[in-house]
Formats: C-alpha cells, sequence, structure tokens
C-alpha cells in the first residue's frame, strides 16, 4: 500500500508541474496578445485567414494553427504567417507560401513569400524574427467571433489560466497533505515496533 502512495504521490507531483509550465506558457500568451502580439502557447498560434489570397486552401474564415519553427528548417513551399513589413497591410499578420529563400551575409534566411491566389510575390521579404510560425494544421472554417473571444486576454486568463491556478494549488495541497500522512503513519509504526520490543535483561 506504501509503495502505491508514493507511486501515485510521484504522478501527482509531475502531473502538478505539468499543469504550472502549462499555466505559465498561457500566462505569457495572455502577456503578449494584451501588447498587440498573436497568443503563442508552447510555441502554438491559432489564426483565421481573412482575405482569399491563400485560395483555394485556405478560404476566408479559415481557422489555421501554426508552430514555431527554426528558421532555417523552413523551406520553399511552406506556409507561414508572419508580421509583414508592406505599409500597405499596416504591418499585420500574414500568411503566406514560401517562393524562394536567400541567406544575408550573417547566413541567415530570409525569405520571399506569396499568395497562392496572387498574381505577383509579396513587395518585402521576411526575415526570421518577424516569422510567427509555420502552418501545420487546418482547422476549417470557423465564425470570426468565436476566435475573436477565444483570442480575448480575459477569456483565456478566466477560461484557462485561472482554473489551472486552482487546480494546481489544489493538487498541491492534496501532495503536502500526503506526503504528511505518510511520515506521520511510518512515524506512528516506528513508535509502535519500540513499545513492542522486550527489553533486555
Amino acid at each position: 500500500m506504501q509503495k502505491v502512495k508514493k507511486v501515485f504521490s510521484a504522478v501527482m507531483a509531475v502531473i502538478t508541474a505539468a499543469l504550472f509550465i502549462f499555466g505559465f506558457a498561457v500566462f505569457v500568451s495572455v502577456m503578449r496578445a494584451a501588447g498587440g502580439q498573436i497568443p503563442s502557447v508552447l510555441g502554438y498560434s491559432v489564426m483565421q485567414i481573412q482575405t482569399g489570397s491563400m485560395e483555394p486552401e485556405y478560404e476566408i474564415g479559415t481557422v489555421i494553427v501554426t508552430k514555431k519553427t527554426d528558421a532555417v528548417k523552413l523551406k520553399k513551399g511552406d506556409v507561414i504567417s508572419f508580421y509583414s513589413t508592406d505599409s500597405l497591410i499596416s504591418g499585420k499578420v500574414n500568411t503566406h507560401r514560401i517562393v524562394s529563400v536567400r541567406y544575408d551575409d550573417e547566413g541567415y534566411p530570409i525569405f520571399m513569400t506569396k499568395g497562392d491566389a496572387n498574381q505577383a510575390a509579396d513587395r518585402m521579404e521576411v526575415d526570421s524574427e518577424r516569422i510567427i510560425g509555420k502552418v501545420i494544421f487546418n482547422l476549417g472554417t470557423v465564425s470570426g467571433s468565436v476566435i475573436s473571444v477565444l483570442q480575448n486576454p480575459k477569456v483565456i486568463f478566466f477560461l484557462i489560466v485561472l482554473p489551472l491556478i486552482f487546480i494546481t494549488f489544489g493538487e498541491a495541497v492534496n501532495l503536502v497533505t500526503m506526503i504528511a500522512a505518510n511520515r506521520e503513519a511510518k512515524k506512528f509504526g516506528s513508535d509502535k515496533n519500540d513499545n513492542e520490543k522486550p527489553n533486555d535483561k
């Protein structure tokens, strides 16, 4: 029974640590969203296509998931989301396909991108620091209002961060209680054995 409790305590400790790390990651994403950046949790971001530049693969309203990827691993044909420097779209987030790659004097990749439905490539190149991530999932079309709600920092905090804080705190309390009970049981067992030990003559 004691072994089972120890295993259970170890598992709960791992779960608690994982919840704390995840909660911290979500909290960081909330702070980034509040600062005007796309929320990211453990490198993953959820966005919605706003224009028809990537049709027919990504129609207007399509929800995509991007993953933060090392720029040197990106290649021609990959679809990436990035903060555009094109003044025509006011530096907003853009999602286009990489059509060519070149390298600067220090060996860092610089990408030329293009919308699948566009006749010409984008006017401005994309450096690695402006890349949000590589598109890895297409979740289909979802109402824009739903995405707006889910990306609201207050909604993220109250629906994800706050519950995680309570869960983590609760599991931590349970773990401490279990450890204390286990120590008390061992002490009681030790005292009992001492009382039962016969006196030497």
